[in-house]
């Protein structure tokens, strides 16, 4: 790499554009400077963007390692390597052995319509994550062509110079060139709990290590090292190979397949004995065994939960919220307690004026004349910073602009914390200057000798002093409230000190955060939902409050941070579970509550935007991080990412959450329940010593339809209609309730016995191969119906018409049922016979008893509920709020 040398290599702001506001020179404060090692000078102005790109083509992208993400081929050698898929190839290498090429044929066509399916969905999938992953992916300001620049950290190269504050995560290895009050948090990489001081100029603490968060104040930094050449990028090359933990929901299913595998194996080993002690052939009995194996082992499950899970996170990804943890969206449908903040969540994080009262109006008189309101405005204005980065003063200017004001400042003198005001001047037509200032009502109150009194000015005595204050104490609450004065002097001051006494009180404007739009009514629907909401802020109690009530939080406890210092866990559970406004809360308390909820068996959301929601963002169950407006660090800690920062897009993915754990619980039952009607139409035939009343290759082309249906045609489900007017669900709660069992058993059972009296039906009068052509047609056309009625289209048919890939798997059920009866190439590869349409109908009237005796047993019962009332005593106090 080029080495570069300049007068300015130790102050890379002397050369950057006026125009940037974020230098941090122009600050306040104690700024150090270092000269940068010679292997990595840069220019003053940043590098230019041709030299940039020439870098970044020879080193890379600035990006961790990790696992190449497979090609199809890849993918389709995997999927034949399954052990499931191990087995159909031992039941085609036997059809071969024993002379049946034809059979072979058929079960090598299927495993390869098998193997490519899987290979293409994981394919997909694998292209989708990489594509969240984009959009999640955070940016970095890096000076470029002597600008700034917003690009995203993976365009980043060794000599960049980047800009850095508080909640900037360090997108690679770098060295300070010039910092103020900087902190880093290096527990991601080090392990150290405490923020460590980092500043320019020291040798000792000049490095920044990437991954590490800065906490406190601002830098300026010269990148050295990017990608895996980075600290981070050498740590993850280490670990880049680590599955991540399993859901408890994966566990429990894991669990469920094992049990299940050894029944399987039982029934597949013990249906073929039975037959063969009964006469069959042990050929047929020996494939048949492999085949029911093949049917009846659980493979499905695992990936039954990562395609749920995987099509919920990406429809969740279409309605604005990004999963960056499939636990994520398992977790969202269990969710009791909301934890939110309130700036930037529930409000729009920016200052709005919303009230402009003029000092005639505070003293008493009714009527408001529209040129007192104007006065008030332009003194406000004369106050503001022209440039408008402050967001007080953004508002303040954008309000008197709205009125037609338009003065110009001509000096501006900054809000001070001692003399807690801000001023400015301007010169008017006939020569005099006036001056604006802006403060608090006390401090501007103190400064002031006289009021505005309509077009009069009236001298300010101690008891319209003590009404001005009660005044502003009444109107302010829930907002920032500032007094408004002015003076007119014959020429420009000769200091602060002289402008900013003998002030004429104008009157107080009044600025908030306004509540976003949506969230009133994503309040109202979480609360039928049965979830309660706590807002947790950092604000005054009488701001926190307000914004409450504005969003549509009408009775309360009140707790602030240093109430919580004396509340035990259970204690603060019990305050917290139903609702609470936590004021004057540090990033501590906001843990600790998190804590002591999850402690208490709530399943905790926590929302937050800021560095000081990252530790209840990591600590919560589901961690939610706004996109637009978060921190880096606010991001990286989340579980979910909200690129519209809308807090209705939560109400969306809590229904999501229960629609997907709804639906996968019907597409378990549809699957046990295919499998113990399988199970038990063999069973009885074998029992009553007849013939299987299906081949091994009918078996396996029915495992093929009943997989695509648990797979696939249930996720696309709608909700129930009732899926957000219910309490949550309890995560501890058995899986297979009551109704659950009965309702596959009830299935299962009468598929079986449907399916197995149509054989007997035909084997009277068809034969074996002609019966085996009834059984098979009644279970396409019987399977299919349950699954329709499992599926909840019995009860509401309108559901149906939004879920497509249901549609056309029940109508590719019947249309090969119909090529059974009509097509005679598909009946003979299958081994069939024809057969009278009588038959046909007696099979459609059987099957359609499926759906009838599902739908008789009644809908399927939603998750067991919390007891909410239960577990979450009464508070002690509340508060209704305003």
């Amino acid at each position: 790499m080029r080495s570069r040398r300049h007068s300015h290599a130790g102050n890379p702001a002397a050369d950057a554009p006026a125009s940037a506001g974020s230098s941090i020179a122009s600050q306040s404060g104690n700024v150090r400077r270092a000269v940068i090692d010679p292997d990595f000078a840069v220019e003053a102005r940043g590098l230019t963007t041709a030299e940039a790109g020439r870098r970044l083509a020879e080193i890379g992208p600035n990006r961790i390692p990790a696992r190449d993400r497979e090609s199809l081929w890849s993918e389709l050698l995997e999927s034949l390597r399954e052990p499931l898929v191990l087995l159909l190839l031992a039941v085609g290498s036997l059809y071969a052995v024993f002379g049946e090429l034809h059979d072979a044929l058929i079960v090598f066509g299927v495993i390869g319509l098998v193997a490519l399916t899987e290979a293409a969905i994981e394919w997909r999938a694998g292209r989708a994550v990489a594509a969240l992953s984009a959009l999640a992916e955070p940016k970095v300001l890096v000076w470029r062509d002597g600008a700034l620049a917003d690009i995203p950290i993976e365009a980043l190269v060794p000599g960049d110079l980047i800009e850095l504050r508080a909640g900037s995560r360090v997108p690679a290895d770098a060295r300070l060139v010039e910092s103020q009050d900087l902190a880093a948090d290096e527990s991601l990489v080090t392990g150290e709990s405490e923020p460590v001081p980092r500043g320019a100029g020291d040798p000792e603490s000049v490095a920044l290590l990437a991954g590490t968060a800065i906490v406190r104040g601002a830098g300026r930094a010269v990148v050295t090292a990017t990608g895996a050449a980075s600290t981070l990028g050498r740590i993850a090359g280490l670990v880049a190979e680590t599955k991540q933990p399993k859901t408890p929901l994966q566990l429990r299913m894991g669990e469920l397949a094992r049990t299940l595998l050894w029944a399987a194996i039982g029934v597949s080993v013990l249906i073929p004995l039975i037959g063969i002690a009964a006469g069959q052939s042990p050929k047929e009995m020996l494939l048949t065994g492999l085949s029911l194996a093949f049917a009846t082992i659980p493979e499905e499950l695992p990936v039954l939960i990562v395609v749920v899970l995987g099509l919920g996170s990406l429809r969740l990804a279409r309605r604005g919220a990004i999963v960056r943890r499939l636990v994520a969206a398992e977790t969202l449908g269990a969710v009791t307690v909301v934890c939110t903040d309130k700036t930037g969540t529930l409000t729009e994080n920016r200052m709005a004026l919303t009230d402009t009262i003029p000092a005639v109006t505070l003293a008493g008189h009714r009527a408001t004349p529209p040129e007192t309101i104007d006065r008030v405005l332009c003194s406000a204005a004369l106050a503001s910073e022209p440039a408008m980065i402050d967001p007080i003063d953004r508002a303040i200017r954008s309000a008197a602009e709205g009125h037609g004001i338009t003065r110009a400042t001509e000096q501006h003198f900054p809000f001070d914390q001692t003399r807690r005001l801000a001023s400015g001047y301007a010169a008017v037509a006939d020569g005099r200057v006036e001056i604006g200032i802006k403060g608090a009502p006390e401090a501007v109150l103190e400064r002031c000798s006289a009021w505005r009194d309509g077009d009069g000015v009236r001298p300010l005595d101690e008891p319209m002093r003590a009404t001005f204050l009660r005044a502003a104490a009444e109107r302010g609450r829930g907002g920032r409230i500032l007094a408004i004065a002015s003076r007119m002097l014959a020429a420009q001051p000769p200091s602060r000190d002289v402008s900013e006494t003998e002030l004429v009180l104008e009157g107080l404007v009044v600025l908030r955060d306004p509540v976003r739009a949506a969230v009133p009514a994503a309040m109202a629907a979480l609360g039928s939902a049965g979830i309660s909401v706590s807002i947790i802020t950092g604000d005054q109690p009488s701001t926190a409050l307000t914004v409450a009530a504005e969003a549509g939080i009408r009775h309360a406890h009140i707790l602030t941070g240093a109430e919580l210092q004396g509340l035990d866990a259970n204690t603060l559970a019990r305050r917290t579970a139903d609702g609470a406004i936590v004021a004057r809360a540090e990033p501590a308390d906001k843990l600790r509550i998190v804590s002591a909820l999850t402690e208490a068996g709530e399943v905790v959301m926590v929302t937050g935007d800021g560095v000081n929601d990252a530790p209840a963002l990591r600590a919560a169950a589901v961690g939610v991080a706004m996109g637009r407006v978060g921190s880096d660090v606010a991001r990286q800690a989340a579980q979910v990412v909200l690129t519209d920062d809308s807090f209705a897009t939560l109400v969306e993915a809590v229904r999501e959450g229960r629609r997907l754990y709804d639906n996968f619980r019907k597409a378990i039952r549809y699957y046990l329940a295919v499998k113990v009607a399988l199970v038990l139409a063999s069973a009885a035939a074998a029992i009553l010593g007849l013939p299987l009343p299906f081949t091994p290759v009918q078996i396996v082309v029915l495992e093929l339809f009943m997989d695509l249906g648990a797979s696939l045609a249930f996720v696309g489900q709608p909700a129930e209609p009732d899926v957000m007017c219910r309490p949550p669900r309890d995560p501890d709660a058995r899986f297979f309730d009551h109704g659950m069992v009965l309702g596959l058993l009830a299935g299962g059972v009468t598929l079986a016995a449907i399916v197995f009296a149509s054989f007997w039906i035909g084997l009277d009068r068809f034969g074996l191969s002609g019966a085996r052509t009834v059984a098979l047609v009644t279970w396409m056309i019987g399977h299919a119906a349950l699954g329709l009625a499992m599926a909840g289209g019995v009860r509401n048919p309108v559901s149906l018409l939004r879920n497509g890939v249901l549609l056309m798997w029940i109508g590719a059920a019947f249309l090969f049922a119909a090529g059974l009866l009509w097509f005679a190439p598909l009946r003979d590869a299958l081994h069939g016979a024809a057969v009278s349409l009588d038959i046909v109908a007696i099979c459609a009237g059987l099957a359609a008893l499926v759906p009838l005796w599902t739908a008789a047993l009644g809908p399927p019962q939603p998750p067991a509920a919390r007891n909410l009332t239960a577990s979450r005593p009464a508070p002690t106090s509340s508060q209704e709020l305003p």
